[in-house]
């Protein structure tokens, strides 16, 4: 099971002794003193996305998406959702695809970017904005390659724009650094924002839900008696994305179909909707071995392709829409339901630590 997030809070004590009322307030540290005065460097963090796995929300922003710090300062961006980012400054170069194609004779046609797939830092983490630099992929397996947290530290003054590969513009951030003798936010300033902007950036989940529901047509009665249901795969609203399906859980007959139809604002979105009938959730990255340098993540055919795509649900096997993404036109995937009965369960490969899994009920007519 993919780990789950957990939000601090803070809390403030009042104390009575003797009658009278004592205010406890935080400790001021000498480091505390020191960064005031701008003596010492210090270390902000960026938390890279926020999600919430009940609702299926997930904010692809970074918390904050714009710092102010001094030189010598460093940031630190870390993991904060399931979903796959990256933290990359492009130096003025092209932004790059996160997915390229596969030399020829690898089990897939798709790998992933060897130019963002691993950290790409100048040394010691020194950073002075002339040079290309990125974190490699954040996610949670480390054994594909994938990281937690990522530091640079700003060494010149100037704005310093940055943006995930993974979700384009759409997902950028800046820092600002100034010398030490201009007045910049505490690390603890920093983070109390940034847990306020997650919390406001979830809470228009329920908002979201409503109209992704909305979006759904109503089953369609076909002329043999049967039932075309329709399902949503995801959602959109600015920042927030909805990996959910609507409904997500859904009765049917054997001899009905379900189509799944895409949200057209879910330009930056890949899904699949695959039925595993009890075989293994696979990896999604096949790392390859190379005689020199790091090994190519090649993307598991078992995701890419589509399996029994055009054969009726039953429980042998996998069925699966393969990658679906919306383009210039609008991607579907429909199945007929076989001649079975019970529970089916289903999910997106990519997005189901995020919570992206489904219930299909199948009654007997």
């Amino acid at each position: 099971m993919k780990p789950r997030l957990i939000q601090g809070s803070l809390v403030v004590f009042l104390a009575v002794f003797s009658g009278m009322f004592v205010v406890l307030v935080p400790f001021t540290s000498a480091d505390d003193d020191d960064h005031e005065r701008g003596r010492r460097p210090q270390t902000y963090t960026v938390r890279v996305g926020a999600e919430d796995a009940d609702t299926g929300a997930s904010a692809f922003v970074f918390f904050p998406d714009t710092l102010r710090i001094h030189v010598g300062d460093t940031v630190h961006w870390q993991r904060n959702t399931n979903e796959p980012h990256t933290v990359t400054f492009l130096a003025g170069t092209p932004l790059p695809p996160f997915n390229v194609p596969a030399p020829p004779g690898l089990p897939s046609p798709t790998m992933r970017n060897p130019l963002i797939a691993f950290p790409t830092a100048p040394a010691h983490g020194q950073y002075d904005g002339s040079t290309f630099a990125t974190s490699g992929i954040f996610g949670p397996d480390e054994d594909l390659y994938e990281v937690g947290s990522f530091d640079l530290t700003f060494t010149r003054p100037g704005t310093y724009n940055y943006v995930c590969v993974v979700h384009g513009a759409r997902m950028s951030g800046q820092i600002i650094v100034v010398n030490r003798d201009r007045d910049v936010p505490s690390p603890r300033e920093v983070d109390q924002k940034a847990r306020r902007q997650i919390a406001e950036a979830l809470e228009g989940a329920p908002d979201a839900i409503e109209l992704a529901d909305a979006e759904v047509p109503p089953p369609t009665r076909n002329d043999d008696g049967t039932t075309t249901h329709y399902v949503l795969v995801g959602y959109t609203m600015g920042h927030l994305d909805l990996l959910r399906f609507f409904p997500d859980d859904l009765t049917v007959h054997p001899g009905d179909t379900v189509e799944w139809m895409f949200n057209p604002d879910s330009m930056q979105m890949v899904h699949t909707i695959t039925f595993l009938n009890g075989t293994p959730d696979p990896d999604d990255i096949i790392p390859v071995p190379q005689d020199n340098g790091p090994p190519l993540l090649v993307v598991n055919p078992e995701i890419v392709f589509a399996q029994n795509a055009d054969q009726p649900l039953t429980r042998d096997g996998v069925y699966s829409s393969g990658t679906l993404k919306v383009g210039d036109t609008l991607p579907t995937f429909a199945l007929e339901i076989g001649d079975i009965s019970g529970q089916e369960i289903y999910q997106c490969l990519l997005h189901d630590g995020s919570g992206m899994i489904a219930t299909l009920h199948i009654v007997p007519r």
